[in-house]
């Protein structure tokens, strides 16, 4: 096998090495009901950081980032189906069977969902336990299925303008005693999971700054916040148990399945993909979790200027913030999932789809009238304003589902 390269920022494809070729090809089973896209179904590259359970069959294992996750709410996490990334810039490469697009019809004006391990601490959302990745994604321009096309950065909230000037690399070695990390060399690539991994090997990331290198990711706008200070990075909301319609806040009576509004035999696949705001602090009601990003937040690394995507094919998530703690390990992203959100299925004219168009869909209309921008209630025509059309549809459909 060809040796592997040190990841550089002018060569972050990670296509050549035995961590490319150990993941490549490897397909998910998509969730019940699922649609082609909605789920990244493809590993196209693995290059995880020494970490301690990297070498775990469990956690080691690049496909349990495919299909749909598995949620414990908001409290605790499902560990079950998630593959962990490793000690700073270690990484995962996922493709989709169709291209996740940027509309301005998804909920929030979100397009896409990370799934992680995160959970709140003691319930209040504005205290997680996070491991932190800075999300990239990628078009397939050449057309070629391969993710060796520009690659842009999701800035999120903390990101620099220009990220790559946070850019940083680590080296790694399996030789114990000598400078280089890991210090406990059994949390180095080795055999049986991955196989001719080379003697020494380099990872980079962007890196977070100091608040997410603490044991718990505080929100910066206080313990009482309804607005969130972190987002757009991956592994930092937790994920919904399956069919918890009713959101959750950090209030009482939680993570539970007894809400009239809670559906626990809903399809993985219609529930994960609705986004929750990731502006807002606690979950949206109807959301599976997770953490939502809009393709018009990717910038190019070097000059911060938009990157002007409409869509993408391949996402790559990378470990963070480096710390290592004498008692829990070094911090290590884990992925559950990506998942490409599925478009509010908005009646013409129905703006809070309550099933009629009435008076407060009038309103919604009306005074989102002239607005520009993603995510609006009264954008029935999905062009990014709310305009005479929008008007027409709530005019021409009223009292239709009476």
């Amino acid at each position: 096998m060809a040796e592997l390269r040190t990841v550089r920022r002018r060569e972050r494809a990670r296509s050549a090495g035995p961590a490319a070729i150990f993941a490549a090809g490897l397909a998910g089973t998509a969730a019940t009901g699922a649609r082609a896209g909605d789920f990244a179904s493809l590993v196209h590259s693995y290059v995880p950081a020494p970490g301690q359970n990297i070498n775990s069959p469990f956690f080691g294992d690049p496909t349990r980032a495919l299909g749909a996750p598995v949620g414990g709410g908001t409290g605790a996490a499902d560990n079950s189906k998630v593959v962990t990334l490793g000690g700073f810039g270690g990484s995962i490469t996922l493709g989709f069977d169709a291209p996740v697009e940027d509309s301005p019809c998804n909920p929030h004006g979100m397009d896409a969902i990370v799934f992680g391990n995160a959970f709140w601490v003691n319930g209040n959302p504005n205290r997680r336990w996070a491991e932190a990745a800075v999300i990239e994604i990628s078009a397939d321009v050449n057309g070629n299925g391969l993710p060796d096309d520009p690659w842009y950065v999701v800035k999120g909230s903390s990101l620099p303008a220009a990220p790559q000037g946070v850019w940083r690399e680590q080296a790694w070695d399996n030789a114990p005693g000598t400078p280089t990390p890991p210090v406990n060399v059994a949390w180095y690539p080795m055999a049986p999971q991955f196989p001719a991994w080379p003697s020494g090997y380099a990872t980079g990331a962007f890196e977070l700054p100091a608040p997410f290198r603490a044991s718990v990711l505080v929100n910066p706008n206080g313990l009482g916040a309804t607005v969130e200070g972190h987002f757009g990075y991956a592994d930092v909301s937790p994920v919904m148990l399956l069919g918890d319609m009713s959101g959750a806040t950090g209030g009482t009576g939680e993570n539970l399945l007894s809400d009239p509004e809670d559906r626990p035999g809903v399809d993985p696949a219609e529930f994960y993909t609705v986004p929750d705001d990731p502006r807002a602090v606690g979950v949206s009601p109807g959301s599976g979790g997770g953490d939502a990003f809009d393709i018009q937040w990717a910038v190019h690394p070097a000059t911060g200027e938009p990157a002007g995507l409409t869509h993408f094919h391949f996402i790559r998530i990378s470990t963070a913030v480096d710390v290592v703690s004498p008692s829990l390990g070094e911090t290590s992203t884990e992925i559950a999932a990506v998942a490409d959100v599925r478009r509010a299925r908005r009646s013409p004219g129905d703006a809070n789809l309550d099933g009629v168009v009435d008076f407060a869909d009038l309103n919604a209309a009306l005074s989102q009238f002239n607005t520009f921008g993603e995510g609006l209630s009264a954008d029935f025509d999905c062009n990014g304003v709310v305009d005479f059309g929008d008007l027409n549809a709530v005019l021409s459909n009223w009292g239709a589902g009476t």
